[in-house]
């Protein structure tokens, strides 16, 4: 990481707070904050106080235990880009999981990870889903390879550096990146889920009227049960027209359209 220009002691000291509870998968008292950034117990508190009282972080049903609260995320969703997004995709979303009687899931890229920003249950009583605000490698989701093989060379770049920054080797990356021309013949992906067996993951990109590059992937985590609609050869072609939706609604023009 280049050395910054300038300072902020307290900005990163915040920072590094949110950072270490959106990284831990269980509420965190502020010895624990204190021991996970390496830093005293008192050079925490003040930090902790002010994020308290600013709606950042929560207590949890023990008082001694801190979480983030939906603040970050609802911040997040103010921005006209996400806002947008949203107001376009949760429609078609609702729609798609009404048809395909399997949950929708809507992700986007964050450094050398996906995060999901919006979900749809699945009407049926059986189907997968994962939380909002839920994060995975780009490497180890169908999410990630399509917001990888559908983005700008700019972006790309960008994320093949982060991915190397958080331990991905070389050859792992040389995978990803020859992944990248069939992806964008077949214009979806679908790859057995990397987190549950027996689940395919099916992805399409979204892009919107401002970039080139996709802003965010439509992926359907695709369980095989006896009251689905579709079947598994069907939903490919279901979900990548569901995001073509999504992307007209935000103004993109396909390219060689007249």
């Amino acid at each position: 990481m280049a050395e910054a220009p300038y300072k902020a002691p307290a900005l990163e000291k915040g920072l590094d707070i949110l950072e270490c509870l959106a990284g831990s998968r269980t509420p965190q008292s502020i010895s624990d904050i204190a021991r996970n950034l390496g830093r005293s117990r008192s050079e925490i508190y003040r930090m902790v106080v002010v994020l308290e009282m600013r709606g950042y972080v929560e207590r949890t049903d023990d008082p001694e235990k801190l979480q983030l609260s939906n603040r970050l995320f609802e911040v997040g969703m103010r921005s006209p880009p996400k806002a947008d997004l949203h107001q376009a995709a949760l429609p078609v979303m609702s729609e798609l999981a009404s048809e395909m009687m399997q949950s929708i899931q809507l992700a986007v890229v964050s450094f050398d990870q996906i995060v999901v920003i919006a979900r749809t249950e699945s009407p049926d009583d059986v189907g997968f889903s994962v939380r909002l605000g839920h994060r995975r490698s780009i490497m180890k989701s169908a999410s990630g390879v399509v917001l990888f093989s559908f983005a700008t060379p700019f972006q790309r770049e960008k994320m093949i550096a982060d991915l190397k920054a958080g331990g991905v080797s070389a050859e792992e990356i040389e995978t990803l990146q020859a992944s990248v021309p069939s992806v964008l013949k077949a214009g979806q992906v679908s790859m057995p889920s990397r987190m549950v067996d027996g689940v395919t993951d099916i992805g399409a990109p979204i892009f919107d009227s401002a970039s080139s590059g996709a802003v965010a992937s439509l992926t359907v985590p695709f369980v095989v049960t006896r009251r689905a609609k579709v079947s598994l050869a069907e939903a490919p072609g279901m979900v990548a027209a569901a995001a073509a939706r999504i992307s007209a609604a935000l103004g993109h023009v396909p390219a060689g359209t007249p």
